[in-house]
């Protein structure tokens, strides 16, 4: 019975290092940054539940240090003075995707911002398993063209652990590090998973669905306290009237033009 259970104990700790490994990526600019990242640290085991190892990479360029019991390290930053705010932004997702993939032993990583949440413990587990051998990155492929953003991959997105080298041909500081590069259909190198992740800035409105995983957009409490804690603002809809919503959504935009759309810089 003795040998048995060492056998099995052996057998799990054997398959969950053979499981890949994910960088969930926290770059936090000020207090208010800082304390949201620190609640979702709190409540990581409400949020969350992997089968697969991840690790913290925490980017800081406040004197405050997130705390967590999970395996971490910090990288610190600071913006460049010659540089905009928008270049800023760039610069800062450059260097850390370029730290990964020199320093890192993981096989993707995920851009996590303060107004990124998972409405499904399994987010991750899940995305992992869309992953194909010849991706390269995996996020919302916007539909319209607010910002300059048609056919490209917003920011808050899982990468290779390569994506640097991939993508360092096309880098500049000219846009927000989601505009580098458009994605075509044809192209295997992505995978859109805008069934199972809303993108508020460009849905414009939140319709939570039964298989959706992950939201970008909501800067309020509402949404973390709505999943923490049950009903809230947002009900339960249909993944087809989501999908109906989002279509009458470009297609507005399409008719009407983007002139009341500032730079999301």
């Amino acid at each position: 019975m003795l040998h048995r259970t060492k056998s099995k104990i052996l057998s799990n700790i054997f398959s969950e290092r053979q499981l890949p490994l994910i960088l969930f990526v926290f770059a936090y600019h000020n207090d208010r940054e800082f304390d949201r990242f620190q609640f979702i640290l709190d409540h990581w085991e409400q949020l969350v539940n992997m089968k697969h190892p991840f690790q913290f990479l925490f980017v800081k360029s406040i004197d405050r240090k997130l705390q967590t019991r999970f395996k971490h390290l910090f990288l610190e930053h600071k913006d460049p003075l010659d540089l905009k705010k928008f270049q800023c932004i760039g610069q800062e997702w450059a260097m850390v995707a370029e730290f990964i993939e020199n320093t890192i032993d993981c096989t993707y990583w995920f851009w996590w911002e303060v107004d990124v949440l998972p409405v499904k413990q399994d987010c991750f587990d899940f995305f992992i398993q869309k992953w194909t051998p010849s991706c390269r990155i995996m996020g919302y492929r916007v539909r319209d063209n607010k910002w300059g953003m048609k056919h490209r991959i917003n920011g808050v997105a899982l990468y290779a652990r390569d994506y640097w080298s991939y993508i360092k041909p096309y880098f500049n500081l000219q846009g927000t590090s989601d505009t580098r590069k458009a994605f075509h259909k044809e192209e295997k190198v992505y995978v859109e998973i805008n069934k199972w992740y809303s993108l508020v800035h460009h849905e414009e409105k939140l319709f939570l669905t039964p298989i959706l995983r992950l939201v970008h957009g909501i800067r309020d409490d509402s949404l973390i306290k709505q999943v923490l804690t049950g009903p809230g603002p947002y009900p339960i809809v249909s993944n087809l009237y989501r999908r109906f919503r989002n279509s009458l959504t470009v297609l507005r935009h399409e008719c009407r033009g983007y002139k009341n759309c500032p730079p999301e810089a």
